[in-house]
């Protein structure tokens, strides 16, 4: 069943959004945080988060996934990550074409700023509706561990399985498509996979094992780190 949203579910703030613009523990200057209000407004006006997701039965073999006769290549970093996994949790989740049409109008604007934060914006409300999910996910799962979620273009998951992937959703599931090179659309969308069974690492999250370092979960734990270091100097 594909799920619909509002903005102001998400529970987003506007700390998180100032964290991904890379302030980290530094205030921004007040005309980026009324920029970040004003868009704040607009988003709660016209987004509309969604997200979908299936589980099948499998199991983990060397460095693939095996479910559904289908076999994901996800290199030996997410498999180990997954070990132990009964059920596999296939996913889509995304900002919404609400959110990408007014990204296309900021882009034809010529207001780099403003795009920048709305594209900012953007990814935490796709991270944020994934979050979400995985609640929805655990109602699915009552008592059974599961990982967290790995999505192709990651930890050596070629992004080409993505088309493999979307071959077990529904068509034009949550509004998404593929282009040729196995990227969605809407932008601020995500797909993935979690593991579940009695015996999974229940880490929540893997940073230490991600090759990627432009990384929304990484830039909130640095600054996280950061501000802790200060607090206790």
């Amino acid at each position: 069943m594909e799920h619909s949203l509002r903005f102001e579910e998400l529970n987003l703030t506007k700390e998180t959004v100032y964290i991904e613009m890379g302030y980290g523990a530094v205030s921004p200057d007040k005309n980026v945080r009324d920029l970040v209000d004003n868009l704040f407004l607009v988003a709660n006006n016209i987004v509309r988060p969604r997200f979908y997701f299936r589980m099948f039965d499998g199991y983990v073999n060397k460095d693939c996934i095996c479910c559904n006769q289908k076999i994901f290549h996800v290199n030996q970093t997410i498999a180990t990550l997954l070990k132990n996994s009964e059920r596999f949790v296939f996913f889509a989740a995304t900002a919404g074409m609400e959110y990408q049409d007014f990204h296309n109008k900021l882009s034809n604007a010529d207001d780099a700023l403003l795009l920048f934060i709305w594209d900012t914006l953007g990814s935490c409300i796709a991270e944020a509706t994934g979050d979400i999910m995985e609640k929805f996910v655990e109602t699915e799962l009552p008592g059974i561990p599961h990982t967290n979620r790995f999505s192709p273009g990651y930890c050596g998951w070629h992004v080409n399985e993505q088309k493999l992937l979307f071959s077990l959703l529904p068509d034009n599931v949550c509004g998404i498509t593929l282009n040729s090179s196995a990227l969605m659309y809407p932008i601020k969308s995500i797909s993935g996979v979690i593991g579940s069974g009695l015996y999974v690492d229940t880490r929540k999250y893997g940073c230490q094992f991600c090759e990627l370092d432009n990384c929304y979960k990484k830039r909130i734990k640095k600054s996280f780190n950061h501000e802790t270091q200060s607090q206790s100097e």
